[in-house]
C-alpha cells in the first residue's frame, strides 16, 4: 500500500455500478494503519486515551513492527483474526511475494533492519516473530476497541446507504476528494500524479478509524483484485476501550480461544448466521459451523432456523458465562 500529489481513479460505466461501501471494518487494515499513525507521530486528541493505554503496556519488541514502515509505505500482509492465535499463524504464513515487494520498497527508502531483512528473506524465525509481535500488538491496540470500531464503521455504512446514486456517494466521501465523472481524484504525498484505471473491477469504499486524514488506495496492483479506497470514518469522540463480554483467561482455558471468541461474537452481533460468524471471526464457514454446534450442544447458544438460514444467539447460560457470574436457576431451566 502506498500513500502516493494527485491520484486519479478512472471509472467506466461498469465500475460505477460496482461501487460499494464496506459494512464492517477491515481489522487487518485498522492494525496496519494504527501502527503507521504511531510511526508518523500523529497527534489526534481522539486517540490520546488509546495511546496512553498502549504506552502503559508497551514492550520493546513491539517496535519491530516499525521496521516494516516508511512515511508513505504501509504493509498489507499483517493479518488480523478474531483469535490472536490465528492472527499469529496467518501473519507468519503470509504469501512471500507481496511481503518481499513491500520490503523492497522500504529498502529503497532506508536501510532495512536485521529483522526486516530476515522477514524479506523468508527466515522462519523472523516470520514466526513477526506473527507473534503482530498478535501481541492486536491484543492491546485493536481487540479492546473492536466494538467501538465496528460501531463507527457500521454507522458510516448506514450514512452512505441513505445517499442515492454513486455520484452522491463519491462526492460525500471526504473534503479532499473531487468527483467529476468519470474521474475521482484526491491529493497524495509523493508529489507525483498517478492514474488508476479500474477496468471493470469497481471500487470498495472502506471507512477506517485509524490512519491518515486523507484517503489511501490499496490492493490495486493485482488486475484481478478489486481496489480498496480507505478513507477516514467520522469519529464522534475519543476512542476508548469499552467494558463488555470479552473472553477472559478462564473462559478461554475452558472453551479454547476461537470458541470463546465465537461465543463473544454471537453475544455482541447475534443473532447472526454461520456465514456472518465465520466472517467476523476470520475463519472458514465449516469451522464456524463446527464451533457453533459445540456451543449449542453445550447450552451456551441456540440455533434458530428460518427456511434454509440458521442463526445463532446466546442463551442465559452463555450470557452468564461471558459475564463471569452464575445465572438464576429459572434462567437455566426456562426456555431459551
Amino acid at each position: 500500500m502506498t500513500i502516493a500529489t494527485v491520484l486519479r481513479i478512472l471509472f467506466g460505466t461498469d465500475d460505477l455500478e460496482r461501487i460499494r461501501v464496506a459494512e464492517h471494518p477491515d481489522m487487518s487494515m485498522e492494525l496496519s494503519l494504527s501502527v503507521h499513525a504511531l510511526v508518523n507521530g500523529q497527534r489526534d486528541p481522539r486517540f490520546q486515551a488509546w495511546r496512553d493505554s498502549l504506552r502503559a503496556s508497551w514492550t520493546p519488541r513491539t517496535a519491530l513492527l516499525f521496521d516494516l514502515y516508511t512515511a508513505s509505505a504501509i504493509p498489507e500482509f499483517l493479518t488480523v483474526r478474531r483469535d490472536p492465535g490465528a492472527t499469529e499463524c496467518a501473519t507468519a504464513e503470509a504469501p512471500e511475494a507481496p511481503l518481499r515487494d513491500h520490503l523492497r520498497s522500504v529498502g529503497g527508502a532506508r536501510q532495512l533492519s536485521a529483522f526486516a531483512r530476515g522477514v524479506a528473506a523468508g527466515d522462519r524465525r523472523a516470520r514466526k516473530l513477526l506473527g507473534h509481535v503482530t498478535a501481541e500488538y492486536q491484543t492491546r491496540a485493536i481487540d479492546p476497541y473492536r466494538r467501538q470500531i465496528e460501531t463507527i464503521v457500521t454507522v458510516e455504512h448506514r450514512r452512505h446507504r441513505r445517499i442515492t446514486g454513486p455520484d452522491q456517494v463519491l462526492r460525500s466521501l471526504h473534503p479532499a476528494v473531487s468527483w467529476r465523472r468519470p474521474v475521482l481524484s484526491f491529493p497524495l504525498a509523493d508529489g507525483c500524479r498517478h492514474d488508476l484505471r479500474l477496468d471493470g473491477r469497481g471500487l470498495l469504499l472502506q471507512p477506517c478509524v485509524f490512519g491518515p486524514r486523507r484517503p489511501v488506495i490499496a490492493r490495486f496492483e493485482n488486475p484481478a483484485q478489486q481496489p480498496v479506497l480507505l478513507y477516514p470514518a467520522r469519529i464522534g469522540g475519543p476512542l476508548r476501550a469499552e467494558p463488555g463480554p470479552t473472553p477472559g483467561r478462564t473462559l478461554t482455558a475452558l472453551l479454547g480461544q476461537t470458541r470463546a471468541a465465537a461465543l463473544e461474537t454471537v453475544a455482541v452481533h447475534g443473532p447472526c448466521s454461520t456465514k456472518e460468524l465465520a466472517t467476523l471471526l476470520g475463519i472458514s464457514t465449516a469451522s464456524a459451523s463446527e464451533h457453533a454446534t459445540v456451543l449449542a450442544d453445550s447450552g451456551l447458544t441456540v440455533k434458530d432456523r428460518t427456511g434454509r438460514t440458521v442463526t445463532h444467539r446466546t442463551t442465559p447460560l452463555g450470557q452468564a458465562l461471558l459475564a463471569g457470574r452464575l445465572p438464576a436457576p429459572e434462567a437455566v431451566g426456562g426456555p431459551a
